[in-house]
C-alpha cells in the first residue's frame, strides 16, 4: 500500500530562527515600538497640543470671568448636590498597599486623595474667575487659557490609581491594560491622570516611570508631584501623571464659545472599563527610556530660572525672585532634580 506523506506544517518565521536570532528580532521589534511611541507622543502629538495652547494665548485669547465662582469646573461639585466628582471618575484602582517607603506613612483614603489632587487643579481654574482679573504675577502665574484647560483635566478627566511606580509598571507593561486604556480614551474622549498613593518617592524613579509611559503610549506624560521636580513637572499634593491625549481641546473650545453647561460632563458609568485581570512581570526601565528622561530633564535644568514653565516667562511673573537669582548667581535656586546620564560610565572612586 502506497502511503502519501502529509505536507509539512509551515512554521512561523520566528520559531524557525535560532534562539539568538529570535532574541535579536524581539529586541529590534521592541525598540521600534518604543521609538515610534516616543516620536508620536513627545514630538508630533505634544507639538500639536503646544500649538493649541499658543493659539489660545494669542489668536483666540481667553479672558477672565468665563466661569462663575460656583461652576463645577471651579468647585469640583456635581450639579444638583450630587457631591464631588473626583471619586466618581476613578476608573481603575489597585488594592491599597501596606508597605511604604517610610514605615509610619499611611496615605489618605482614596476619596480624600483624589479630592486633594482635584481641588489643587480646581484652585487654578478659580484664579481666572474674578473680574477685574487677578493681575498676571505671583498670585496668578498662569494665563487664563491654561487655568481653564485644567477644568477639563480635573472635572471631566478620569483617574487611574496605583500605590507605587513599580506597581504601575506591571500594569502598563501589560498589552491588555494598554489596549483597554486606549479603548476608554477613544470612547470617552477625556484626559486621564495616573495618581499614586505613595508620596515619599525618588524623583529620578518618577522621571524614569514617565519615560516608560511615553514609550508605551502615543502621548506625552507630564509628571507632577510632592517631591523635587523632574522634567516639566509642577507641584501636586500626590504624584499625578497627566497622560495628555488632547481631549482638553474640545472642552476648552466650547468654553471659549460661551458654553458653560455642555462642558460639565457626568461621571463615567461604573463597571464599563478594566473588568479583566491585568499585570505582568516587567523588565523595568531600559536605557532608551532613561536616556529620554535624562534629555528632557536636562533641557529643563538648562533653562535655569525659567525651569518648567514653558508658556510663561517666569522672569516676568516672579520679577523680584529673578533679581535675587541674578544677584546670587542662582546659588539658592532649587531647580530640577539631577538625573545622571545613563550612557556615561561613572568614574571609580
Amino acid at each position: 500500500m502506497l502511503t502519501i506523506p502529509s505536507p509539512a506544517q509551515p512554521s512561523s518565521p520566528d520559531t524557525a530562527l535560532p534562539p539568538a536570532r529570535r532574541r535579536k528580532r524581539a529586541w529590534v521589534k521592541e525598540r521600534a515600538f518604543l521609538l515610534q511611541n516616543i516620536v508620536r507622543g513627545n514630538l508630533i502629538h505634544n507639538t500639536g497640543g503646544a500649538l493649541h495652547v499658543m493659539r489660545l494665548l494669542t489668536l483666540h485669547k481667553m479672558p477672565a470671568g468665563l466661569l462663575a465662582p460656583g461652576h463645577p469646573w471651579v468647585s469640583g461639585q456635581m450639579p444638583d448636590g450630587q457631591g464631588a466628582v473626583w471619586p466618581r471618575n476613578v476608573v481603575f484602582r489597585t488594592p491599597v498597599g501596606t508597605a511604604w517607603a517610610e514605615p509610619s506613612y499611611a496615605p489618605d483614603a482614596d476619596e480624600v486623595l483624589v479630592g486633594k489632587v482635584g481641588k489643587f487643579l480646581a484652585t487654578m481654574v478659580g484664579k481666572s474667575v474674578p473680574t477685574p482679573e487677578i493681575p498676571h504675577g505671583t498670585r496668578r502665574r498662569m494665563p487664563h487659557a491654561i487655568n481653564y484647560l485644567h477644568g477639563a483635566v480635573h472635572y471631566n478627566g478620569l483617574t487611574v490609581l496605583f500605590n507605587t511606580f513599580a506597581e504601575a509598571l506591571e500594569y502598563l507593561a501589560d498589552t491588555r491594560f494598554r489596549k483597554e486604556l486606549r479603548r476608554m480614551i477613544r470612547a470617552e474622549r477625556r484626559e486621564v491622570t495616573l495618581v499614586f498613593r505613595e508620596r515619599n518617592y525618588d524623583p529620578v524613579e518618577y522621571a524614569y516611570f514617565s519615560a516608560f509611559v511615553m514609550s508605551h503610549l502615543p502621548w506625552f506624560a507630564n509628571v507632577n508631584g510632592a517631591q523635587r521636580r523632574v522634567m516639566w513637572g509642577n507641584p501636586s499634593p500626590y504624584p499625578a501623571v497627566n497622560i495628555i491625549n488632547g481631549s482638553w481641546v474640545a472642552d476648552t473650545e466650547r468654553l471659549r464659545h460661551g458654553d458653560t453647561t455642555g462642558i460639565v460632563r457626568p461621571p463615567v458609568a461604573p463597571g464599563v472599563y478594566f473588568q479583566g485581570e491585568y499585570g505582568v512581570p516587567t523588565r523595568g526601565v531600559n536605557r532608551l527610556e532613561k536616556t529620554h528622561a535624562f534629555l528632557i530633564n536636562n533641557w529643563v535644568r538648562r533653562r535655569g530660572f525659567r525651569g518648567g514653565l514653558y508658556f510663561v516667562d517666569r522672569r516676568k511673573v516672579e520679577a523680584e525672585r529673578y533679581q535675587q537669582y541674578k544677584a546670587t548667581g542662582g546659588q539658592n535656586f532649587v531647580g530640577n532634580e539631577v538625573i545622571q546620564h545613563p550612557l556615561r560610565r561613572r568614574k571609580k572612586e
